[in-house]
């Protein structure tokens, strides 16, 4: 186990410049028709997730080859490959946009992983607790489940995660925002403030730094010790 104040060899305020021009240059290629069209439903607008940012969130999803890792939102599929390859766990992904599935596809191909990664097309916002806590379609269910989104989509999807972990039995890892301070200034307004009712545990160690944020299985949420394992560099 490594010492998590000299985890990472890498600057916090930089992976975030560059996470943020990952964002910048993917909403530039998308045009504003098919922005409009998947406003409507969709919880984010998808940009790769940035590299360092990735591998700090595979130490902090733990992952071992016998988890089983949700991506909510796959984009194309780069962060299950990557699981995949680096951890040898199973991965399932869930994306709604028609291209962005076909590319997940397409890459899990490329790099032989059919046996290892699944990708679902599906709508987040119509998910249910239950599918996501049993196992979507003909998956198993998750161990663990990553999200990178938006506060306001975080903030929208949380009733459906929290019950799902209520009832399941998987961490979960959220990139950029955490679910006990996401807010839905887009639905609520200037003055939202994070949602109390339904407190979560958050765990916030070195990753925070990073921007990645843990919450135990609901089991564990008490006396959780989080794991990390060596990160192979991804270039």
């Amino acid at each position: 186990m490594r010492d998590d104040e000299d985890a990472y060899d890498f600057d916090p305020a930089d992976v975030a410049r560059a996470q943020n021009a990952l964002l910048r240059a993917a909403l530039a290629a998308r045009n504003d028709e098919k922005c409009a069209e998947a406003a409507a439903t969709s919880l984010a607008p998808w940009a790769p997730t940035e590299p360092r940012r990735r591998a700090v969130a595979f130490d902090a999803c733990a992952l071992s080859s016998s988890d089983v890792l949700y991506d909510l939102g796959c984009g194309d599929g780069r962060v299950l490959v990557d699981a995949a390859k680096a951890r040898g766990c199973r991965c399932v992904g869930l994306e709604l946009d028609d291209a962005l599935v076909r590319d997940a596809r397409e890459r899990v191909a490329r790099e032989n992983l059919e046996d290892l990664i699944t990708v679902h097309k599906g709508d987040l916002t119509a998910l249910t607790a239950e599918a996501l806590a049993r196992g979507v379609l003909d998956s198993p269910a998750p161990t663990c489940a990553f999200a990178w989104l938006t506060g306001a989509g975080l903030r929208r999807l949380s009733p459906t995660l929290r019950r799902a972990w209520e009832i399941g039995d998987f961490r979960i890892v959220t990139c950029v925002d955490a679910l006990d301070a996401c807010v839905d200034f887009e639905r609520d307004g200037a003055f939202a403030e994070p949602d109390d009712s339904t407190p979560w545990e958050v765990r916030r160690d070195r990753a925070a730094d990073f921007g990645v944020f843990v919450v135990p299985r609901r089991a564990r949420a008490v006396s959780y010790t989080h794991l990390t394992l060596p990160t192979k560099r991804i270039v």
